[in-house]
């Protein structure tokens, strides 16, 4: 390999360091200048460290950095949570009843907190993922107990969109050997993000089968799909197509990056195929238990 094919790489990430850091905050932009030294100090061959050095130093980064993010998820998590309970008492009328408008508000409110409550909970994901701190804690179960669940809570969601959910579960599945509430996770993620890319109308089929003495599940909607140019950055956290359809939609661009990390977490295989105009399949293959 050349030296030039070498620090591609390097340079691609050094770019994209530089691209996260001019939207960043101050506390995130420390952050991220001790990794862009970091990539730096690489990309001249280290000036004399090793890469056993520089691998350790990396760690450390993305262990502070894990443990910053968790600290800011809980400092934030506890006025949500005030606020969350305080806005569910007065939409229940304890401290007196109230208006239409002032109804409407603290519908909002609540609206509102419930969107920052699941930005929070996958911010803080992304974060354990990337820095290795998730343990899992697997348990024999089966995947019709754990789809059924998924079904039932997203059911409605899909109803509002006068659309079509269906779950295609047969008999005979693979025994799972999983963290059931990650894999609820995983799942939810997938539909959920099926809904909100699909037009009013549509259809969402969730799809398992057996293949191989493993479990197969595809997601398959008939939504608005996506260029191959957007399907490079899959995976990619906080991306998000610059297509206007997708623009539209509320959202933050974590769910399939915290899904994928999930998946290979457990030990299983994250797939994907998707048509412009057409539709998509997200799915998943995991082993069955042993």
């Amino acid at each position: 390999m050349s030296e030039a094919q070498s620090i591609g790489p390097l340079d691609e990430a050094r770019k994209r360091v530089r691209q996260l850091r001019a939207k960043a905050d101050p506390a995130q932009q420390a952050q991220l200048d001790a990794i862009m030294d970091l990539l730096d100090r690489a990309a001249r061959r280290g000036e004399g460290e090793d890469a056993e050095a520089l691998r350790a130093r990396l760690d450390e980064v993305i262990q502070t950095t894990a443990r910053f993010t968790s600290l800011m998820v809980h400092e934030i998590r506890i006025p949500l949570t005030s606020i969350k309970g305080y806005t569910d008492m007065l939409a229940k009328h304890i401290a007196g009843p109230l208006n239409e408008m002032q109804q409407q508000f603290a519908d909002t409110i609540r609206s509102n907190v419930g969107r920052m409550e699941s930005l929070v909970t996958d911010v803080s994901d992304a974060s354990k993922l990337y820095a290795g701190r998730i343990r899992l804690d697997p348990k024999l179960d089966l995947y019709k107990n754990i789809a059924q669940q998924v079904q039932k809570d997203l059911a409605e969601r899909a109803a509002e969109r006068q659309q079509t959910l269906v779950f295609e579960t047969p008999d005979g599945l693979p025994l799972l050997n999983v963290d059931g509430e990650r894999l609820a996770l995983v799942l939810r993620k997938l539909v959920a993000n099926a809904i909100q890319y699909t037009p009013e109308g549509g259809q969402i089929t969730v799809r398992a089968e057996a293949v191989d003495g493993r479990l197969k599940v595809s997601v398959i909607d008939t939504g608005i799909g996506m260029s191959a140019e957007d399907q490079a950055h899959i995976g990619e956290r906080f991306w998000r197509s610059e297509d206007e359809r997708v623009r539209e939609v509320k959202g933050h661009g974590l769910g399939l990056a915290i899904a994928i990390g999930l998946i290979e977490l457990m030990g299983g295989e994250f797939f994907f195929s998707s048509e412009l105009n057409k539709g998509s399949t997200f799915g998943f293959v995991l082993p069955a238990a042993g």
